[in-house]
């Protein structure tokens, strides 16, 4: 038994899914936030305590912090003290093993005080009846469930604690760590799912007798990107001077089924994360950022080589995802994405990939950003089946010593992101045109001259008001 006959009662009534993990009996918390690849600070730890009139009390707070007793007593005007009874506690808890108490005191009738640093969207764990087993619900359930109960700061974060800290990843050791840290991303179910719309839209693409009228139908599903798809197929880049009236029009007068199919997976698939729009990666910001090289690296892409080699409208799919590890961060870790941002606006000059190795966190939120975004990226991309192409652009976009089979596409948003960097657009940190050595990486193509690349360069820029407005609308 994983799970109290009381809690599965009072989850059930109450409608609330849970999951249960199992583990080695007896294991202390700390080390099962290691071996579960589990973030510390959404384990909910118990606490009983008992007043001077015998009145008892659950506390609730995060394993990264302690209870502050003196400021709870001093909030209650009582005071209480940590109840050691076993007999007292076997009273309340008659399902449950000696130090196994639930997080959910209110199914016991037992009065209940959460400290506000667990009131979050991630996913909270908790031991619910056995010493091995732990169940976790969604965050938007426990809020829920503790809807009613009362809030507040009523715990100090640990000041110095080894079992956090976790290591810098060790030379030597880096790809077995790596997959271990996406092996308990997944186990826990981390990553968030792929979008209906961007899944029935994949769907199409793979079935070769799909027509434009049936993508047509699918995008139009989604009004918002039926109307950024229009308005884009009408800009001046384009060049078309008739009417827009529908997705088909686009596909079939202007973009081309590939072309609206990419700009709709990526326009969907960003429906999946969770991210305020202002701030230097905020959504503006990154839409912003993801549609310039989307643009540029198109427009290289139509140079560089026939269709048979380099597909523009994969080029294209590459520079508007390749930096969805952004969104990922922001989505997992709120708090880490604060610092992130802030590390930005303080360091403009830096590149995002030497800002993530600054950023401070606890257990699994320091060892997935440390990784860096091009890295947890590539492993949303492949959980969702994508394109290798795209995969390689999120993962290789940094490495300019990549060769591997999607190399063209990768040194594509390369070039592109240096290049948009002496605008200070992307996460390249601004950087002058001397600096923008990386576009020498083109040579192997042996078709564009540095000169071509600036004019391409300088044909996307004149677009700069309609792919901010766009951007904005695509965040909005």
């Amino acid at each position: 038994m994983t799970i109290s006959t009381t809690i599965k009662r009072y989850l059930d009534t109450a409608g609330v899914s849970y999951k249960e993990h199992s583990h080695r009996r007896e294991v202390c918390l700390r080390t099962l936030e290691q071996e579960l690849g589990l973030d510390a600070r959404y384990i909910a730890v118990p606490t009983i305590l008992q007043s001077d009139k015998n009145a008892l009390l659950m506390t609730v707070i995060p394993l990264t912090h302690e209870l502050d007793l003196k400021r709870l007593n001093g909030m209650l005007r009582r005071q209480f003290s940590v109840v050691t009874d076993a007999d007292v506690l076997s009273e309340w808890f008659n399902d449950v093993e000696p130090g196994a108490y639930p997080a959910l005191a209110m199914a016991y009738k037992m009065p209940l005080i959460v400290d506000r640093n667990l009131m979050t969207d991630q996913r909270v764990f908790f031991k619910c009846g056995t010493h091995n087993g732990l169940i976790s619900l969604d965050g938007d359930d426990f809020q829920y469930l503790c809807s009613s109960v009362p809030k507040a700061v009523i715990a100090n974060r640990r000041s110095m604690d080894d079992s956090l800290d976790e290591p810098v990843i060790q030379e030597g050791a880096q790809r077995s760590t790596i997959d271990e840290i996406k092996e308990k991303l997944g186990k826990i179910n981390r990553l968030p799912a792929m979008p209906p719309m961007a899944y029935q839209i994949v769907r199409l693409v793979n079935d070769a007798e799909t027509t434009a009228e049936q993508l047509s139908e699918v995008v139009e599903l989604d009004p918002s990107i039926a109307m950024q798809i229009m308005r884009y197929a009408g800009s001046p880049y384009y060049g078309y001077r008739g009417n827009i009236d529908s997705v088909q029009d686009a596909i079939t007068r202007v973009l081309g089924f590939d072309l609206v199919s990419n700009i709709a997976l990526g326009i969907a698939s960003a429906k999946a994360f969770n991210i305020e729009k202002e701030g230097p990666l905020g959504l503006k910001a990154f839409w912003r950022h993801s549609l310039y090289s989307a643009m540029l690296s198109q427009a290289i892409a139509r140079k560089v080589g026939d269709i048979g080699k380099i597909n523009p409208s994969t080029a294209y799919l590459g520079g508007l995802l390749h930096n969805m590890g952004v969104l990922l961060i922001g989505h997992l870790f709120p708090p880490e994405f604060k610092m992130l941002n802030k590390l930005i606006e303080s360091h403009p000059g830096d590149s995002l990939q030497v800002l993530e190795k600054r950023v401070i966190g606890l257990g699994q939120a320091k060892q997935v950003i440390e990784l860096g975004h091009s890295q947890i990226g590539s492993w949303l991309m492949d959980n969702w089946n994508m394109p290798g192409e795209i995969i390689a652009c999120c993962e290789h976009h940094h490495d300019e010593n990549y060769n591997g089979e999607f190399a063209d596409y990768v040194q594509i948003v390369q070039v592109s992101n240096q290049l948009l960097a002496r605008e200070g657009i992307g996460d390249c940190g601004v950087i002058e045109s001397s600096e923008a050595g990386s576009m020498d990486s083109l040579e192997a193509f042996d078709v564009l001259s540095i000169e071509e690349l600036e004019a391409l360069f300088m044909n996307v820029m004149e677009m700069c008001g309609e792919i901010d407005e766009l951007a904005g609308r695509m965040a909005a």
